[in-house]
């Protein structure tokens, strides 16, 4: 082979292995598009706001459009601030997310985040973070979780249309169901096993673990980067409350 060949071949190589770079999937988390003090000042216009003398962490998970609209949000306080909760519902549907994006198509997805309210010295100050807090030690606090792709499947309605029991979609105060699962930095989910095997409730997490190998998601990021992360589906027995949690 001359070096005229050789040449060609290495180029012909070195194109081959640089296509990947090109073609990678682009993805894009949901993001709050809005500031503490917006989010305060809209909780304020609704009651006034009590959040004890420790504060408050509210745990919630939205349905978000790809107009960055909070179609569907469910919150859980484990003080059982019922007040406290529906006023942080309600302003997620009148406050705007940045939308998810995949090589920069919206898409709508869940989206699992922490809302923490706090009063010093008279005023209430507020931190949104983009994650329920069960990776913080590996992470960091800013972390963004993985959120589940509505366009392609999603776990709880598969669930919801199969379960005999129906039990509800985020966290609360009930008996729960949780099924573990890795995304991968593609959104894909990898290792998914049951954590709970109640006997009440077997049928349910086999339903669930079931669901969400279908599932694809945007993947977890740590400072800007895509990286494998948890993920955790949870349903919630708990009745009029009771709610599910989809996400780390």
């Amino acid at each position: 082979m001359n070096k005229k060949s050789v040449s060609l071949v290495s180029v012909a190589f070195a194109l081959i292995f640089s296509v990947p770079a090109f073609a990678d999937t682009v993805y894009k988390s949901a993001m709050f598009n809005f500031s503490e003090q917006q989010l305060i000042d809209t909780l304020q216009e609704s009651q006034v706001l009590n959040i004890g003398s420790s504060g408050s962490v509210l745990y919630c998970q939205s349905d978000i459009d790809p107009q960055g609209v909070a179609k569907v949000t469910r919150c859980y306080d484990k003080q059982n601030s019922d007040s406290l909760v529906s006023a942080t519902e309600q302003a997620m549907a009148e406050l705007a997310f940045t939308p998810a994006s995949v090589d920069d198509k919206t898409v709508p997805v869940r989206m699992s985040y922490r809302v923490g309210l706090n009063e010093i010295d008279g005023k209430i100050h507020a931190a949104l973070i983009p994650n329920l807090g069960s990776m913080h030690e590996r992470y960091g606090r800013d972390y963004v979780a993985p959120q589940e792709r509505l366009d392609v499947s999603d776990w709880y309605d598969r669930y919801n249309r199969n379960s005999w029991v129906n039990g509800e979609a985020f966290l609360g105060h009930g008996p729960l169901s949780r099924v573990a699962a890795t995304v991968d930095q593609n959104g894909k989910t990898d290792v998914v096993r049951e954590l709970d095997n109640q006997r009440a409730y077997r049928r349910d997490t086999k339903i669930v673990k079931n669901a969400l190998k279908k599932s694809r998601f945007i993947p977890g990021f740590v400072d800007g980067r895509p990286v494998p992360m948890g993920y955790l589906a949870v349903i919630n027995y708990g009745g009029e409350s009771g709610e599910a949690v989809s996400s780390r």
